[in-house]
Formats: C-alpha cells, sequence, structure tokens
C-alpha cells in the first residue's frame, strides 16, 4: 500500500510499505535537468549533482561517503534531460540516519572553490570518455540531430567550454534557482512505519524554506534528415529511429510490447534476422526515450562499413514488416516476457521507490500490479500494427551513421 503526504513548504512525499524485505530505499528527485539549462550553462544540473557531495566547512566530501558507509548505506545518484535524482538504499533501522546526513548534503552546500576546481576536472574527463565510447556518443548525436537545437536533444554532461566555465557564483545561483522543496518530490519504499517516515521529513527536510521558481516546458520541434559523422573507427554506429511518445501518452503499453517484440530480446525480430540470420553485426536494439510532453523511438546497431546498405535496408524492411505481420503466439509470449518483467523489477524496494518518483512527477496515474498486468493484457495485436503504421513513417524516419565513410 502506497500513501503520499504534502507538507507546508510544498515538499511531496510518497511511500510504500513492504513488510517482506529488511530493506529500505529512500529517493529525492528534484525538478533540475538538461531540458531547463540556459545557453552557456549546459551540463550545470549534472555538475551540481557532482558538486552536492563536496559537502561544506563543517562536513568534508569524505566524511559524507565515510557516513554512509559507517551506515552500511549505499547511495547514488544521476542526472537526467528532467530531473536530479538522489537515491540510498539501506538496512531499515538506518533509515533516521541516512536521512539525516542527506539532509545535511543537500540542503547545505557551500560549493568551495577549491572542491569546483577539481570537480570541472573530473567532469571533463566524463565527457572525454563518453566522447571515446562510440555507441554512447551516437545515441547523444542522434538525439542532438532529431531534437533539431532544442534543449532535449543537448548532452546531460555538457560542454568542455561551458564546464569550464562554472564558478561558485552560477553553481550557487543554479543551486538555489532549482534546489527547492516545491521543485523536489521524496519517496521511501521497504520495510517502513509510513507515518516514522513522515515524522522524519518533518524532522529533516521541513526547515528548507519554499523557492519561487517553477521550470516550464517548450515543446520540441523534430527534424528527420539524414546526417553522416565521420570518425576512425572500426565499425559504423547507427540509430534510425522516429518521433517517440511522451512518459503518460494513452499508447504506451503499445509501444512497450511493440519495442519488445522489434528489439527488446533475442528472439526479437531484430536480433533474429539482423544478428542470427544474416550475420550483420553483433548488437542490435530498439530503445525508446520518453519525456514530460515528448519522446523518441530508435534502432540502434554497428557493423563494418561494406555491411552497412544491407543493414539498413534489413532494419527498414522489419519496420515495416511490424505494420502487417505480428502473430498471436507471438504477441502472447512478448507479453509474458513485459509481465514477468513487470513483477520481477517490484521486488526491489528501489525499483518501487523509482516507480512512486516518477509516477508523481509525470502526474501519472497510480496503477497496482494489477492494474499494469490489465494494461498490458489490452493490447491486441491489430492495434500494435496500426499504431506501427503511424509510427514508422518513411518520411519521418531519421538516419544517423558514425564510423569511417
Amino acid at each position: 500500500m502506497h500513501s503520499q503526504k504534502t507538507f507546508k513548504n510544498g515538499l511531496t512525499v510518497l511511500s510504500e510499505e513492504m513488510a517482506h524485505v529488511r530493506s529500505v530505499s529512500f529517493g529525492i528527485l528534484v525538478k533540475s535537468g538538461s531540458r531547463f539549462e540556459t545557453p552557456g550553462l549546459e551540463g550545470i544540473s549534472h555538475f551540481l549533482e557532482h558538486m552536492l557531495f563536496k559537502g561544506n566547512e563543517q562536513l568534508s566530501a569524505f566524511q559524507i561517503a565515510e557516513g554512509f558507509d559507517m551506515l552500511g548505506a549505499s547511495i547514488d545518484a544521476f542526472t537526467a534531460k528532467e530531473y536530479t535524482c538522489f537515491y540510498v538504499k539501506m538496512v531499515d533501522d538506518k533509515l533516521p540516519e541516512v536521512m539525516k546526513l542527506l539532509s545535511e548534503m543537500l540542503l547545505k552546500p557551500d560549493f568551495l572553490d577549491k572542491e569546483i576546481i577539481r570537480e570541472k576536472g573530473v567532469v571533463l574527463e566524463e565527457i572525454k570518455m563518453y566522447l571515446d565510447t562510440p555507441d554512447e556518443f551516437t545515441f547523444d548525436a542522434f538525439l542532438k540531430g532529431i531534437y533539431g537545437g532544442h534543449s532535449l536533444g543537448k548532452p546531460i554532461l555538457g560542454f568542455e567550454n561551458t564546464v569550464n566555465s562554472f564558478d561558485q557564483k552560477n553553481t550557487t545561483a543554479y543551486y538555489h534557482k532549482f534546489f527547492a522543496p516545491q521543485n523536489t518530490i521524496m519517496a521511501a519504499s521497504g520495510n517502513i512505519k509510513q507515518d516514522e517516515f513522515y515524522a522524519l521529513v518533518e524532522k529533516y527536510f521541513c526547515g528548507w524554506q519554499k523557492g519561487g521558481f517553477l521550470p516550464e516546458l517548450e515543446p520540441p520541434g523534430f527534424v528527420f534528415e539524414a546526417e553522416n559523422i565521420e570518425r576512425k573507427l572500426e565499425q559504423v554506429h547507427i540509430c534510425l529511429g522516429t518521433e517517440g511518445l511522451a512518459f503518460k501518452h494513452e499508447d504506451r503499453y503499445k509501444l512497450l510490447v511493440m519495442n519488445e517484440i522489434l528489439g527488446g530480446s533475442m528472439s526479437s525480430h531484430l536480433f533474429q534476422e539482423v544478428r542470427e540470420k544474416r550475420g550483420l553485426c553483433y548488437a542490435i536494439s530498439s530503445l525508446t526515450e520518453s519525456h514530460t510532453d515528448s519522446g523518441v523511438f530508435f534502432v540502434y546497431a554497428a557493423t563494418d562499413k561494406e555491411k552497412l546498405p544491407e543493414l539498413i535496408k534489413v532494419i527498414s524492411a522489419e519496420l515495416d514488416k511490424i505494420k502487417l505481420n505480428i502473430t498471436d503466439k507471438e504477441l502472447e509470449r512478448v507479453k509474458q516476457q513485459v509481465k514477468s518483467g513487470y513483477i520481477l523489477s517490484l521486488e526491489s524496494s528501489v525499483n518501487r521507490m523509482s516507480r512512486l518518483l516518477k509516477q508523481e512527477y509525470y502526474n501519472d496515474k497510480f496503477l497496482d500490479l494489477d492494474g499494469i498486468m490489465e494494461e498490458i493484457e489490452k493490447v491486441k495485436k491489430e492495434d500494435l500494427m496500426g499504431f506501427a503504421e503511424k509510427l514508422f513513417v518513411k518520411q519521418r524516419m531519421k538516419l544517423l551513421t558514425v564510423g569511417p565513410s
């Protein structure tokens, strides 16, 4: 059973009891992501995520790291296009101490100059690492191209010149602009007592002063022109895709099932036809990315440049085939895969916590496990083929190739 409470400072908090486990997962989602960054500040949301682990004059970065380790807690964080998330998994009796330490870390940063200088070096190395990873570079280049200059297409890590421009002044200003209780959602799942958990939130986070800024969304446009980026690589990496769906779109379960049929497993159309039957590549998959008001769908693969024309032809043919050819047996198999994936994922307190955060962020209807199973079961093959017909329109497909010409 899950519950929700909104505190006087605007902080929204959710919880879900899992009495059969000894773990608790606690997450904090802040509406601060690369989508909301203005020109010249690209990457600052991600940089701020790093800097919040660096402490203040009273609590050093090492003391933060050591503190979580001494509690036997595992902490992590990530920055996405529309939000930044910090989360901790721990044994249930450590929740009060974890929340105290996390509040000191997130609500009282100093952004010391020496830490900013050091962490800029770390992030610049992270950027280089991604540039040296062909698949990651290809994903980012595809999103940049298809979003046509919109901020959703900007790299979450930012650029070398923008990261170098970060200092105490602009980092502090960005923190105060976005890190406010009304821009924040918290959630805990696991072996908790909900009233006791809300009391801990009141104790450690309700002194957080309400800010005055709420990020606004500007819908993206889409650009479908073919694009080639020449790089010295052993293979050509490709993305072929189109506009997808927003997170809570009414057809999202159709997309979920169709993605599994196309490229979600070893028995998928693309894996069987492209790799197993023709040996055109080692890795191939179909992927989706969904946001508040938009999304993308794309196929990724990599192959020798001599095989590239055939690879593109076969992928395009499979996207056309799914408009006409889905069998009852295949649909039932894929539904079982998808349903099993949901069931297994909900055995994890981290996944349940993450689900609470996302459904609240996207203002989505909360469905229990039976409700999710029912939505998946509703998907019919005629619906999927009609959906594919609308989605895979040749004039609205973007092809990106990265590698030797």
